[in-house]
């Protein structure tokens, strides 16, 4: 399967605050772990992703987009994959890594 790796600037395209916290009343509407299983391991950075665990998903108040986060073995870094709720596709993945975003320290997964 074809991936798409957004740059900081298209992720941020798809971000508008204030991004609405929908983990608990999302449904699935596509299955992503073909395409979570399709990225390169280049675009995970050293990290690795931890037994298809959907931490979080979150929406933009315009309902265009739909971010799934995938965690990693670092509970401050995600594989963000992004759905588009239009046309009912992934539209990319970016990788999340919240110390890196705003100078944190890094946390292994316990």
């Amino acid at each position: 399967m074809e991936t798409n790796k957004l740059s900081h600037e298209q992720y941020q395209a798809t971000f508008q605050a204030p991004m609405l916290d929908v983990t608990a009343t999302a449904e699935p509407i596509l299955d992503i772990w073909p395409y979570v299983d399709s990225v390169v391991p280049n675009d995970l950075e050293g990290y690795q992703l931890t037994d298809r665990i959907v931490r979080h998903v979150y929406q933009d108040p315009k309902r265009r987009f739909l971010h799934v986060l995938v965690s990693t073995n670092d509970i401050n870094v995600f594989l963000v994959v992004i759905l588009n709720l239009k046309s009912i596709k992934v539209h990319g993945h970016y990788l999340l890594d919240l110390p890196k975003l705003y100078n944190l320290q890094s946390a292994p997964e316990k």
